[in-house]
C-alpha cells in the first residue's frame, strides 16, 4: 500500500475501534477475509468476557482488546494481496475492503431475512407498522408472535396490533428526545414483551443509542427475559428482581413504561417514575382494586348501590386520580384509547412528560379531590416516602 492509502486505512480502523469500545452492548461480529491468488484464509472476532474479544483464526484462539483486534487486520492487509474486514453491529454493516485498488469502506442496513406477513383479515394492511413483520422476525418469533416460517398467528394477531399501536403513540416521546442515550425502565416488566419490542424500536428504528432496565418481584419472569435477551443478542438489556417499593433507579432516566401492571404496581411503576424524575412516562394500567372499599361520594350515594357502578366508577376514579397526581408532580398528561375496548377494557394510556416545574394549581386541585372522595393510594405513600427522603451526594461533601 502507498503511504497515503496506509493513512487511509488507519482513518477507517479508528472508526472500527472507536465502534467497537463504544457500541459492544449492540455488537454481533466481526469476519475477516485475506486472499492471495487463489487462496483464501478466514478470521472471525467475536464477543468474549468483560470488554475483550476473541479472536479465531488459523485453528488458534486468543483473547484481545478493540486496539489489538484492529491491529491484527492492519498488519495482515500489508501480508495479503485483499484484506476484508466486515464489521456488524444491530442495525448496520461496515466494509472495508484493502486491495491493490486501494482501500474503500461501505456502510449499509443489516437487512433481515425477508419473511411474508400472514393474510390473516385481522391485521390492518392500511396502516405502516413500525415494527414491520419482515424486519422484525427473530424478535417476533421469539415473544412468540410467529411461527416459525414467519407468519404472525391468528391467535397473536390482537396482541401485534396492540403492542404496536402503543410504540406508534409513544414514538413521538422518543423522536423529539436529545439524550446521548436513552435509558428506560420497564416497570413490573414481566414476559418482558414490550421491553424487547421497545428496545428494537429505539435501537433498530430509530439507530438510537438505548439501554433497557426491567425490574420485575417474580424471580422466574426475570430469569425467562435474561434468557430471551441472550438468545436475540441484546446485550443492552438487563433484568432484575426487585421491589418497586425499594428499588432505588439510576440517575438520568429517561423513560418509564409499564403495561397492565396489576393494582398497585401501577402506582408502583408511577412512584418509581417520579422518584427518577424520568423525562417521559407511558403507562397502561390494569386491574384496580384499592380505592373501591375507600372512596366515597358525597351526595351520590344512591348512584353507587348496584355494585357494578362502585366499580366501574372506581377505575375512572382511579386512573383520573393518577393522571391529576402526575400533573400536581409536574409533568403535562394526556391520556388516550390506545385499542379498542372491544380486545379489552385496560386500554388507557397514560402519557406524561416532565415539565420541571411545579404545578401548584394541579396539587390543589388533586389534594381537594382527595379530600372529598376519602382516599389514600399507593402512589401517594410513594410519593410522601419521596418527599421525606434526605439523600447526601458527593458534591454535597466539598
Amino acid at each position: 500500500m502507498q503511504k497515503g492509502e496506509k493513512n487511509k486505512l488507519k482513518l477507517l480502523l479508528v472508526g472500527i475501534q472507536a465502534r467497537l469500545k463504544q457500541n459492544r452492548d449492540y455488537f454481533v461480529s466481526t469476519t475477516f477475509e485475506f486472499k492471495s491468488g487463489n487462496k483464501k484464509f478466514k478470521a472471525l472476532l467475536r464477543a468474549g468476557d468483560g470488554a475483550d474479544y476473541v479472536l479465531s483464526f488459523q485453528g488458534t484462539e486468543r483473547t484481545l482488546d478493540a486496539e489489538e483486534a484492529v491491529s491484527f487486520f492492519e498488519q495482515q492487509a500489508e501480508v495479503y494481496e485483499t484484506a476484508i474486514l466486515t464489521y456488524t453491529e444491530r442495525g448496520s454493516v461496515m466494509t472495508i475492503t484493502v486491495s491493490p485498488r486501494g482501500v474503500s469502506m461501505k456502510q449499509t442496513e443489516q437487512q433481515a431475512e425477508p419473511q411474508e406477513a400472514s393474510v390473516n383479515p385481522l391485521l390492518d394492511h392500511g396502516r405502516k407498522y413500525l415494527i414491520q413483520v419482515d424486519k422484525a422476525s427473530a424478535l417476533l418469533r421469539e415473544i412468540g408472535i410467529l411461527t416459525a416460517d414467519g407468519k404472525v398467528k391468528n391467535d397473536m394477531i390482537r396482541k401485534y396490533n396492540q403492542i404496536d399501536h402503543y410504540v406508534e403513540l409513544v414514538a413521538p416521546m422518543f423522536e423529539q428526545d436529545d439524550s446521548d442515550e436513552i435509558l428506560l425502565l420497564d416497570c413490573a416488566c414481566g414476559k418482558s414483551y414490550l421491553s424487547f419490542v421497545m428496545n428494537y424500536y429505539l435501537r433498530d428504528v430509530l439507530r438510537r443509542r438505548c439501554r433497557i432496565i426491567g425490574i420485575d418481584i417474580n424471580p422466574h419472569v426475570v430469569s425467562e427475559s435474561q434468557k430471551m435477551a441472550k438468545r436475540l443478542g441484546y446485550h443492552n438489556m438487563e433484568f432484575i428482581t426487585a421491589d418497586l417499593r425499594t428499588y432505588q433507579p439510576p440517575k438520568n432516566v429517561t423513560a418509564v413504561i409499564s403495561l397492565h401492571a396489576c393494582d398497585i404496581a401501577t402506582d408502583l411503576a408511577l412512584g418509581t417514575a417520579i422518584r427518577a424524575k424520568a423525562k417521559y412516562i407511558a403507562c397502561v394500567p390494569c386491574c384496580h382494586k384499592e380505592l373501591l372499599d375507600q372512596y366515597t361520594m358525597p351526595g351520590l350515594e344512591p348512584l353507587m348501590r348496584h355494585g357494578v357502578f362502585k366499580a366501574r366508577f372506581n377505575d375512572v376514579l382511579t386512573d383520573s386520580m393518577r393522571a391529576l397526581k402526575l400533573e400536581a408532580e409536574g409533568y403535562k398528561v394526556s391520556v388516550v384509547e390506545y385499542i379498542s375496548p372491544l380486545d379489552t377494557p385496560k386500554n388507557l394510556l397514560i402519557r406524561a412528560t416532565r415539565t420541571g416545574k411545579d404545578n401548584d394549581k394541579a396539587r390543589a386541585a388533586y389534594e381537594q379531590v382527595r379530600a372529598l372522595v376519602g382516599t389514600t393510594s399507593e402512589l401517594d405513600r410513594r410519593c410522601a416516602e419521596n418527599d421525606a427522603e434526605f439523600f447526601i451526594t458527593d458534591e454535597d461533601l466539598f
